[in-house]
């Protein structure tokens, strides 16, 4: 691979094997690529006896070495994280062809400090990927928690200044072009062409939902699990298969622990925790994906990368219109609308599932995957990254 007319992705992030962070970096690349760049994706993994390699023609892997404090105390890691980015400068300096542009994917005000000065003294442009922006858990979390403030100070201040945004949801495009950024908005995308699709599944008998990862503060899981429960009657009529949680973790939830139930009902089914491509095929064989957010600023700032994954699988959404999903999800077309995150709102839209059965469901799957080749595919986006990148 050669050095003329490339582009470095640099951050924290782990990479491949980053969940759904470095999945948006392998798509972004995959459309810089196909723009007429090459690319060095730099993670700051440890390489751990990995060597750098390349991941096709044109985009190359490297290993920065940048989190060396993943195992410390909470201080030390906290004052390990301020001298985040330092390798990578040094990385950049290093480098007798510098890049067209550095584009940083999370890393925030560290980073930032040190990859603006850098950036203005090589005369390169310096790109911020801006995916999420989290609320504190709290007031008084916020305020004594210095990595909401590091994000506060990037987010506010700092990531103005690189004047150029590749921003995920249409909040974050907003923001920044209100602060005068060239920005451009590129949801999760992916290769369509490589990923399997499942257009007929066989009877089973009952409509298989789907859940895959870990909920977090994200998705409110439990409002799930709590109005499939209600739906004493319909048991044999509807599943929830949970991917990334065991039977441990879900009986911790508040509707069991309150009830004294020590085994989950016979239609939730646990797999623990599982490779992203069992993942994958245990979603493409169910009749749903359902997830349900709050609508608060992380929802708002970020896009569901499950949704995405879930179209391009042939398999529609049960969930509610947080972020740009208005735009994406029609209700009895490629999934359900939930009015809201509420176990009500989710138990109306389990029965209409219901209703729907096996056969409705299966006549979603083809404008699913439509949509997705539409709307994510990584083809989409090489004009607008062109465009964005003359700029």
């Amino acid at each position: 691979m050669s050095h003329n007319k490339y582009i470095a992705y640099v951050g924290p992030f782990s990479f491949p094997n980053g969940g759904a962070a470095a999945r948006r970096i392998l798509g972004v690349s995959r459309s810089i690529e196909d723009a007429g760049y090459q690319v060095i994706i730099g993670t700051g993994d440890l390489s751990e006896g990995c060597t750098d390699y390349e991941l096709s023609e044109n985009i190359r892997v490297k290993y920065l070495n940048e989190r060396t404090g993943e195992n410390l105390p909470k201080l030390l890691k906290y004052l390990k994280y301020l001298s985040m980015g330092k390798v990578t400068v040094e990385w950049l300096d290093d480098l007798e062809v510098k890049p067209e542009a550095v584009i940083l994917y999370s890393g925030y005000s560290p980073y930032l400090l040190r990859l603006l000065k850098w950036c203005k003294r090589n005369n390169v442009k310096l790109i911020f990927d801006a995916v999420e922006w989290y609320d504190p858990p709290s007031r008084i979390h916020g305020i004594l928690n210095p990595y909401y403030w590091n994000i506060e100070l990037a987010m506010r201040w700092l990531l103005p200044k690189t004047k150029n945004v590749i921003a995920i949801s249409s909040y974050l495009e907003k923001y920044y072009q209100d602060r005068k950024c060239n920005t451009v908005r590129v949801p999760p995308t992916l290769d369509t062409e490589l990923t399997p699709y499942q257009l007929n599944l066989n009877k089973r008998g009952k409509v298989h939902l789907g859940y895959a990862g870990s909920p977090g503060h994200k998705d409110y899981l439990e409002n799930i699990v709590s109005a499939l429960f209600q739906l004493e009657e319909a048991r044999d009529k509807i599943c929830l298969n949970l991917i990334g949680l065991t039977e441990d973790d879900v009986l911790k939830f508040e509707i069991f622990k309150s009830q004294g139930i020590t085994k989950l009902p016979s239609n939730i089914h646990c797999y623990g925790r599982v490779s992203h491509s069992e993942a994958v095929e245990r979603i493409s064989h169910c009749h749903y994906t359902i997830f349900v957010r709050s609508d608060k600023r992380y929802s708002k700032a970020g896009f569901p990368t499950k949704f995405v994954e879930s179209l391009a699988l042939g398999t529609p959404v049960i969930t509610n219109l947080t972020s740009d999903l208005k735009e994406y999800l029609v209700d009895g077309v490629n999934g359900i609308v939930v009015d809201n995150e509420s176990d009500t709102a989710i138990v109306k839209a389990l029965n209409k599932a219901i209703q729907l059965g096996e056969e409705g469901a299966l006549g979603l799957r083809s404008r699913s995957r439509e949509g997705a080749i539409e709307s994510f595919d990584i083809r989409q986006y090489i004009s607008k990254i062109i465009s964005f990148l003359a700029l």
